[in-house]
């Protein structure tokens, strides 16, 4: 894994570990949050479908991490992607030869693949296209669709409303191709390079969201002969300061005047036309001194003014720079914000877990505690039922001996009545 310096233009080997990715071509990287994920790609120019695995590069840390993704798993080649916030869109593609017009989004907080329904000018179904991120939209330009017809229009996708919106571009439209880079710069600009012409060899760079850089890298290529590894820069000035730019330097050097938008009316001259003045004699004209016209040389303006354009852009340079580090700075927050959510998230998983248990024990100790008193009762009813039925027979058997003493009683008194009479 390479790494380029922005300084220096100089490449470095970084060291990293993990779960590194395996050898492919074709795949997709895109930057969100301080973290590089990988997916996509085929192992063999034969493969129908992209590999299924996803990765994710830690630029702080240096490691892979294989990710187990849920949901639909992107299987298309040749789809263009592009991310925003903590989403990744990718769009089209072709699959075992058919051209797909799908639009899915990855999350990569919940690590979920969603096809999302789309409305308004959608797309064709397309390969080979490219797309950038600005903001909260999405540009999608070029591709081929399913009868082979070159996508020359470009439309732009709202990502809060998923409504794709259509434009007819005016100029030079740029040749028919595919596997072409479009990267967006600050408010105005989208550049496209590259591509392959024809089935022709050319430059296929992953396109980047650059839309704050002030260079423009691109790396590598090949033609119809040969490999590249030669490094191009390109420098770039944001739109909407090239006018303010070019303006004070006009102004400094009092040629503030100059410009198609900077009219000024003409000067009609005050002639007098009093015929009492006397005409000059030409003596008077004789001894005026002529005036000499003297060639301006304008070299030296011109080094100044390039020197003072220099110093412009260096200073946009040194802007450029304060702020990729504050960018940098806030992805690092961003991230170890993430890292504690993610601390906070298992920490509630572990707490409902606890909790779990301790209710599953507690209802457990109440259920034996209940079948224990519910045994200890029938116990002791069935005790006080067996007693109640000694009690009952005592009391049949007091009855019979009751009955028996009261028949003697009957008897005796008989016999007494009989002595009696006697």
């Amino acid at each position: 894994m390479l790494t380029v310096s922005s300084q220096q233009v100089m490449w470095e080997q970084i060291p990293h570990s993990g779960e590194v990715p395996s050898a492919r071509e074709g795949h997709t990287l895109c930057v969100v949050n301080g973290q590089i994920f990988l997916f996509g790609g085929v192992s063999s120019p034969d493969d129908t479908e992209c590999l299924s695995d996803f990765y994710s590069f830690d630029i702080v840390s240096l490691e892979w991490s294989m990710l187990e993704v849920k949901g639909r798993l992107l299987k298309t080649l040749d789809h263009c992607s592009a991310s925003v916030r903590e989403n990744i869109y990718v769009y089209g593609g072709i699959l075992q030869g058919t051209v797909s017009d799908d639009l899915l989004v990855f999350n990569t907080v919940s690590l979920k693949w969603t096809p999302v329904k789309t409305s308004g000018s959608v797309p064709p179904a397309l390969w080979g296209s490219s797309c950038t991120g600005v903001g909260e939209q999405i540009f999608l330009f070029g591709g081929f669709g399913s009868s082979g017809d070159f996508n020359r229009d470009l439309y732009l996708l709202h990502t809060d409303t998923l409504i794709w919106q259509k434009f007819e571009l005016k100029g030079d439209s740029p040749a028919q191709s595919t596997g072409h880079s479009l990267c967006a710069h600050h408010d105005k600009d989208l550049y496209l390079f590259g591509g392959k012409v024809l089935c022709e060899d050319g430059l296929n760079l992953p396109p980047a969201k650059s839309t704050s850089s002030a260079w423009l890298y691109v790396f590598g290529g090949r033609d119809q002969e040969q490999d590249f590894n030669d490094l191009k820069v390109m420098k770039l000035i944001n739109p909407s300061e090239r006018q303010p730019v070019l303006k004070e330097i006009l102004t400094e050097f009092g040629l503030q005047g100059v410009g198609p938008r900077l009219f000024s009316p003409t000067k009609i001259p005050n002639v007098r036309y009093d015929i009492t003045e006397a005409l000059p004699t030409n003596q008077s004209r004789a001894t005026a001194s002529p005036q000499v016209l003297v060639q301006t040389d304008f070299g030296s303006v011109r080094e100044e003014a390039m020197r003072m354009t220099q110093r412009a852009f260096s200073l946009l340079d040194q802007e450029f720079i304060k702020l990729e580090r504050q960018r940098t700075e806030l992805s690092r927050v961003m991230l170890e914000i993430h890292r504690d959510r993610e601390n906070l998230e298992t920490l509630k998983q572990q707490q409902q877990q606890e909790m779990r248990e301790m209710v599953e024990r507690h209802r457990a100790q109440n259920e034996a505690w209940l079948r224990a008193r519910a045994e200890e009762n029938d116990r002791e009813r069935r005790e006080l039922s067996r007693m109640r039925e000694e009690v009952a027979l005592e009391q049949q058997k007091l009855k019979q001996e009751q009955e028996t003493v009261q028949k003697r009683s009957e008897h005796l008194l008989t016999i007494m009545q009989q002595f009696k009479g006697m």
